[in-house]
């Protein structure tokens, strides 16, 4: 034995004495979708054995991408919904606003408390469910274990995917919730949930989304079921194959110009039209964060970047093709200034000047603070003094930006509005001044690089 080892009984691990020592040490502020309040400690969860000590157990009602909110008690109106669309969000239910300035959630997720020993539950299986009746047909429903809250009540999943419609008409008549509930889009549903709310949620349609599209292995071809509690999936044949949710990781990079006055910013054409915003992209088999960022830069626009730091990054449930995704955060030096559009990937890419980039998060401040100040007025009525002005949704916030600058930015719910407020609002040059002195490129991205460069005095070129 290691004479260097303090005793076993000294080295329990507690998610809560170890918090201090867990702080970020990025530059990026927490993201949504981060900060999840449950004990997710994976080996607490892989014993779970449908004990307790809590006697109810909470369940989070999804339907792949979809989750189960409600109006919260009060909410009352458009601008505590809208503050955390244009701010960045704070514990305990509620959304800070970029001021500072705090409102409470909209909206809240639909929890259905159930007694531990309720027949109905099967805990102690290796695929756990909840057996639900709707008229002639008994569902099996999935439940995905998602960890402990602070009391040590077990919180679940419950997958509805398979009798969706079915399940809200319960929630609505049957247990007497009315209209006030609903399966809401994740991303749709984002700008009204408290940052708690939504690292559950992001947790919870993630595993669904996971679960719904990995029904047979990919080994194999045989049909696969929920073991461990919902933590991996089985095949039903001798085999016995394994699988495990993924998570994909994406780059998504700010790329300043070698003279530290400008951010490159693109579009594609599914994006809403005038928003700019970083280039992303995923990471290759066997690439680093660093090879990716070039490389997707290189993609994309045919701009080379020689330094690059990750400041930061993002889960974000609502990836494309229903995947959960890890976002990357970086800061990239570019070193060519021109751009060589690939319309195959991209609609536009464009350097935007540090003003520019300003003046688009000053919208978002402004909005905001607008609305902060209109929910702290709480809508008191009367005429002239004391009436604040009604805060602006986003859409309008977008189309104002639209109009004065031409653009406008992602909002504060996505990592790369941060990378962009994080850049603009840094004085000077990110990176040091002075020519950089980029790593030798891979032969491809030489030899591309050898023939696609723009002449000084052209526009940027298109391919």
């Amino acid at each position: 034995m290691d004479a260097g080892l303090p005793p076993a009984s000294s080295m329990r691990f507690s998610l809560a004495e170890a918090q201090p020592l867990l702080q970020s040490s990025t530059l990026l502020p927490p993201q949504h979708f981060s900060g999840n309040p449950l004990d997710r400690t994976y080996d607490k969860r892989r014993k779970f054995d449908g004990t307790s000590k809590q006697e109810e157990v909470s369940l989070v009602v999804v339907a792949a991408r979809e989750v189960c909110i409600r109006e919260s008690p009060g909410a009352g109106g458009s601008a505590s919904s809208q503050s955390g669309a244009f701010g960045g969000a704070g514990a305990g239910g509620q959304n800070t606003s970029a001021g500072g300035a705090s409102v409470t959630a909209a909206a809240d997720l639909q929890a259905l408390l159930l007694s531990a020993t309720d027949p109905e539950l099967d805990l102690n299986s290796e695929s756990i469910c909840l057996t639900w009746v709707y008229g002639d047909v008994a569902y099996q429903l999935p439940l995905y274990l998602l960890g402990q809250d602070r009391t040590e009540r077990w919180t679940f999943a419950l997958d509805v995917s398979d009798c969706r419609s079915a399940f809200l008409d319960f929630l609505r008549e049957g247990c007497g919730l009315g209209s006030g509930v609903a399966l809401s889009d994740l991303r749709a549903a984002l700008p009204q949930l408290s940052r708690d709310a939504a690292a559950i949620a992001g947790q919870a349609t993630s595993l669904s989304q996971w679960h719904q599209s990995h029904k047979f292995c990919p080994r194999c071809g045989s049909p696969t079921a929920p073991v461990e509690s919902g933590l991996r999936r089985q095949c039903v044949s001798e085999a016995g194959h394994k699988q495990y949710p993924r998570t994909d990781p994406v780059v998504i990079m700010l790329v300043e110009s070698p003279d530290g006055r400008r951010a490159l910013l693109g579009r594609n054409r599914k994006f809403t039209p005038g928003m700019y915003t970083c280039l992303s992209g995923f990471v290759d088999q066997c690439e680093s964060v660093e090879e990716a960022v070039r490389r997707e830069v290189f993609e994309e626009s045919r701009v080379l970047v020689a330094g690059v730091a990750v400041v930061g990054s993002q889960p974000w449930p609502v990836g494309r093709y229903g995947g959960c995704e890890l976002m990357l955060g970086c800061m990239a030096q570019a070193r060519s200034y021109e751009v060589l559009v690939n319309t195959d990937e991209m609609e536009d890419v464009q350097w935007y000047d540090k003003d520019e980039l300003r003046a688009a998060v000053q919208m978002y401040d402004n909005a905001a603070a607008q609305s902060a100040s209109a929910g702290g007025a709480g809508g008191g009525g009367g005429e002239g003094e004391g009436v604040a002005e009604a805060p602006m949704s986003v859409a309008q916030l977008q189309e104002a930006s639209l109009e004065q600058l031409g653009f406008f930015i992602p909002p504060p719910l996505a990592i790369a509005h941060h990378l962009i407020r994080a850049w603009a609002l840094h004085e000077g040059p990110w990176f040091p001044p002075g020519p950089p002195t980029p790593p030798a490129p891979a032969p491809a991205l030489a030899a591309a690089a050898a023939g696609s460069v723009a002449p000084e005095d052209g526009a940027a070129a298109k391919l």
